[in-house]
């Protein structure tokens, strides 16, 4: 009889999780296909990461502009810049920019020209709710990669009006969890590629190390 009891209980899990991975498919569906609307992306955001096992907690803010799969993101005096093809990384405070060719960064699964569509290929995703942020109903998708490298979680949390993505938190292997939050969105800014280009012109004196 208990053995009985067992299966019928991971039957019951089975079929419930199959109908909310189904549900979170459908939302991030919906997700990417406003994103791919857009001309461009450009947000203000949060951050924390925190450990409370070290006792570790830093916060700060950032700006991120997505164009196709360019993208330029500022934060914690670190400037990326991607053309899609080439990645500069540049650090304030050593004045130094590497240079990488974006193949040495394939195995980055938090891409921000692609974060809208990761879903897609090698994660399993599961529908864990509605809520209410900040007075906004969203919904909670759940993602688990199927090959754990940096992030063994993803918790993204949409808009249920917009389809847009108002936060993430991540759970890293380093036992650090990272948490987003997105401040202010603009859709309709047509930049031009230079944007997504370091240009070593503009910071006069910067250490240029070519890693490709």
């Amino acid at each position: 009889m208990k053995k009985v009891i067992v299966i019928a209980i991971l039957l019951s899990s089975m079929v419930t999780y199959a109908q909310t991975a189904q549900k979170a498919k459908t939302i991030l569906d919906q997700v990417s296909q406003k994103t791919k609307s857009y001309q461009s992306i450009t947000a203000d955001f949060q951050f924390t990461m925190e450990n409370s096992e070290v006792n570790l907690y830093e916060s700060g803010r950032g700006t991120i502009m997505v164009q196709g799969n360019a993208y330029k993101l500022k934060i914690s005096g670190v400037e990326i810049f991607c053309d899609g093809k080439n990645l500069w990384t540049f650090m304030q405070e050593a004045d130094e920019v590497n240079i990488t060719d974006m193949s040495q960064a394939e195995d980055n699964p938090i891409n921000p020209a692609t974060i809208f569509t990761i879903y897609e290929h090698g994660y399993t995703n599961n529908y864990l709710g509605e809520f209410t942020s900040e007075a906004k109903k969203t919904f909670k998708i759940e993602m688990i990669p199927d090959e754990i490298k940096e992030f063994k979680r993803v918790i993204l949390e949409v808009d249920q009006k917009t389809y847009q993505i108002l936060g993430a938190v991540l759970d890293g292997t380093d036992e650090n969890r990272y948490t987003i939050k997105i401040n202010n969105m603009n859709t309709a800014v047509n930049y031009p590629a230079s944007t997504f280009v370091f240009d070593p012109s503009k910071y006069p004196g910067v250490n240029v190390v070519d890693m490709r």
